[in-house]
């Protein structure tokens, strides 16, 4: 690296990142219902505490890789970020707000994914197609998490309807 390669700032986080399915899918259904996040973000205020969550984060990290030392002297720059110890604090308590957000999302996907579709007549998605999208081992997995998001298997969701 030479002093003219030298980055202006701390580099921003990854903590993880999508796989190119993942980021079409995201890129997928950020276009289909673009209108509709307004509405989500004034309706349900806690939608908006994962985005926060990963800005402290990122924040936190940057002043973190910006305070090391080896970091300074292959720069050449000190950098001082502000600690923001009330932040941290906040965004660890709002981490059970987002935990039981998506818990709750979750359930309720689940049960559109076996509700009856107005056009077919069947589950809209198949146990096997939920254990797919949800990256689990089967569908009896997937059945096992959908009673314990959902309930009881009923008829329709449990494939007695004639779906697999």
């Amino acid at each position: 690296m030479t002093n003219t390669d030298k980055p202006n700032h701390p580099p921003w986080p990854v903590p993880y990142v999508m796989d190119k399915g993942q980021a079409e899918l995201l890129a997928q259904l950020s276009g289909r219902y673009a209108d509709a996040l307004p509405e989500v973000r004034d309706r349900a205020p806690e939608a908006s505490v994962p985005v926060l969550l990963h800005a402290v984060h990122a924040h936190q990290v940057r002043r973190l890789i910006a305070s090391d030392p080896s970091w300074q002297k292959t720069t050449g720059r000190v950098v001082e970020v502000e600690d923001r110890a009330e932040d941290v604090a906040a965004a660890l308590a709002l981490l059970r707000v987002a935990r039981a957000d998506l818990d709750g999302l979750e359930g309720t996907l689940l049960l559109a994914a076996r509700s009856i579709s107005a056009t077919t007549g069947k589950p809209l998605l198949t146990f096997k197609k939920i254990a797919a999208a949800l990256d689990v081992e089967s569908e009896q997995a997937a059945q096992g998490r959908y009673r314990r998001k959902v309930g009881r298997l009923n008829a329709t969701s449990s494939g007695v309807d004639g779906t697999p």
